[in-house]
């Protein structure tokens, strides 16, 4: 036994000092401006972190998960010109400055490594709702098969999964989605056309009285989640609620690149 322990010992020395030498030929860089950072900065150095956060500090509309104007009332400027779908909404931060940087680093530019950082912040967010405990099953926004063939990460569906973990809340692939174009670039009103009639409930679902969570990693105008919403809910959800990172404003800047 005392030997079985010794190489034991050894093995997490070697191992620990194999992973010194590793990091100090290729040392861990920010996720954002590449400076080096230790091992317990990771993903972001701490300037960049801080960037990240501020996006999380605004208070948000718990209807459609908007930004509130400073001294705003429990009224959303957003919710009163438009109807949701979805019972309401909660997100990590706003789709802005450093935020929207990691995001897009994370989707698109091969950071795939960001997973656990954003599924953590995202998880904490999920388990402050009010219904947290009510919630049956979390859902993520599908692709559809043309758009795994072209790229095989899909960001929703592994923040779903490791959100869901950490919540301790079964993961439900409920919906399916048809191929169709990508939303980037589109007006409010061409993205509600675009999605029409593109989800469905995947064969052998049942839905009746369940209270759900959508997960996705932006909402933009929110089209997406709510045609996903009308899906579930002409199935039997008795409530959907959605979970994003990024909260987009409905800009026309904005909406060019997301």
């Amino acid at each position: 036994m005392p030997s079985v322990v010794r190489t034991s010992g050894l093995r997490r020395r070697a191992q620990a000092l194999g992973e010194s030498l590793l990091e100090a030929v290729y040392p861990r860089r920010c996720a954002l401006c590449h400076t080096s950072i230790a091992g317990d900065d990771a993903p972001l150095c701490p300037a960049c972190r801080e960037a990240v956060e501020a996006a999380s500090r605004h208070p948000a509309c718990p209807r459609c998960g908007m930004t509130l104007a400073p001294f705003a009332g429990p009224a959303c400027v957003t919710c009163a010109q438009r109807t949701f779908p979805f019972d309401s909404v909660v997100r990590v931060g706003a789709y802005t400055g450093g935020l929207r940087a990691l995001l897009t680093a994370f989707k698109f530019g091969g950071h795939e490594e960001l997973d656990v950082y954003f599924a953590e912040r995202l998880a904490r967010v999920i388990m402050r709702l009010e219904v947290y405990e009510e919630i049956d099953a979390l859902v993520a926004v599908p692709t559809c098969w043309q758009h795994r063939l072209r790229r095989s990460f899909h960001p929703a569906a592994v923040l779903a999964r490791l959100a869901a973990r950490r919540c301790r809340i079964p993961l439900a692939p409920l919906l399916v989605r048809r191929g169709g174009p990508h939303q980037v670039g589109l007006s409010l009103t061409a993205r509600q056309a675009n999605v029409r009639g593109r989800f469905h409930l995947a064969r052998g679902c049942a839905v009746p009285g369940a209270r759900l969570l959508l997960v996705d990693d932006v909402m933009t105008t929110g089209a997406t989640a709510g045609e996903c919403t009308r899906v579930l809910r002409r199935a039997g959800a008795d409530a959907v609620h959605v979970a994003v990172v990024g909260r987009a404003g409905d800009d026309p800047v904005t909406l060019r690149h997301v």
